[in-house]
């Protein structure tokens, strides 16, 4: 599989399901989805589908395809797709529910609410709460990505095959989250998702939001804070070793 193919899997799957991150705790994301009832849904051609449904002020992402949408994004090439996503353009061929411009242009500045968590806030001095956002945002996007990464990029392909069959990884921050998990499935296949699973193989643990901002960000050492106790592993340690070493190749997609 090609770059442009994960690159795009990892925009449907890692990224575009923190929008209903944003539109949860964000206020002007609230405000812009207020009397929404509407699922807009992305895909492109041989590759997911996914889709965001709005009720109301609240969001929903699910990555599957809608059995009705309001407003579909269909792309002929995974390119295409990355293009919208990193603000190269916006045509697109086909556009089911085009006429809606209320909804587009809705859309649109909803997703600089979540661009602004992303990247927007990047180097800048934040409180407690944006700076808890950001985190949750971004270990999102890294979580997600690491089993987007593990199922279709062949360059990790060696590591992924190294986690065993079952295995699952909390990530957790203390003293209540954000946390996510990441499994290999018995079948080989891998998932990643919001919360934590019950007798994990392994669990990553970080003292505190803190902690966990400044790692995300690069901005401590990962060694440094094991050997301070900041950063604490129980269970399988080759698993975090594993899940570590794809989770640091998402940068070179992303950035």
């Amino acid at each position: 599989m090609d770059r442009e193919q994960i690159l795009a899997r990892l925009n449907l799957l890692a990224v575009l399901p923190v929008m209903a991150k944003v539109v949860g705790f964000d206020e002007e994301a609230k405000r812009l989805t207020q009397g929404w009832n509407a699922t807009i849904q992305f895909g492109f051609l041989g590759g997911p589908t996914v889709q965001l449904k709005f009720d109301d002020g609240a969001c929903r992402a699910y990555r599957q395809p809608a059995a009705r949408a309001d407003l579909s994004f269909w792309f002929p090439t995974a390119k295409m797709l990355n293009n919208m996503f990193s603000g190269k353009g916006f045509a697109l061929p086909l556009i089911n529910g085009f006429w809606n411009i209320k909804l587009i242009k809705g859309f649109t500045a909803l997703s600089k609410r979540m661009e602004h968590y992303l990247k927007g806030l990047d180097n800048q001095e934040l409180d407690e709460q944006t700076a808890l956002r950001v985190l949750e945002c971004k270990l999102a996007v890294a979580t997600w990505g690491t089993a987007v990464l593990a199922e279709y990029d062949p360059h990790v392909k060696d590591i992924a095959e190294h986690i065993p069959a079952g295995g699952v990884a909390n990530i957790v921050v203390q003293p209540s989250g954000p946390n996510f998990f990441f499994k290999k499935t018995s079948a080989g296949a891998f998932l990643a998702g919001d919360g934590t699973v019950k007798d994990p193989t392994v669990e990553l643990i970080f003292s505190s939001p803190t902690i966990a901002f400044q790692l995300v960000n690069g901005k401590l050492d990962a060694m440094a804070a094991l050997g301070t106790g900041d950063v604490v592993t129980r269970g399988y340690v080759l698993m975090v070793d594993d899940v570590s070493a794809i989770m640091s190749k998402i940068e070179r997609y992303l950035a």
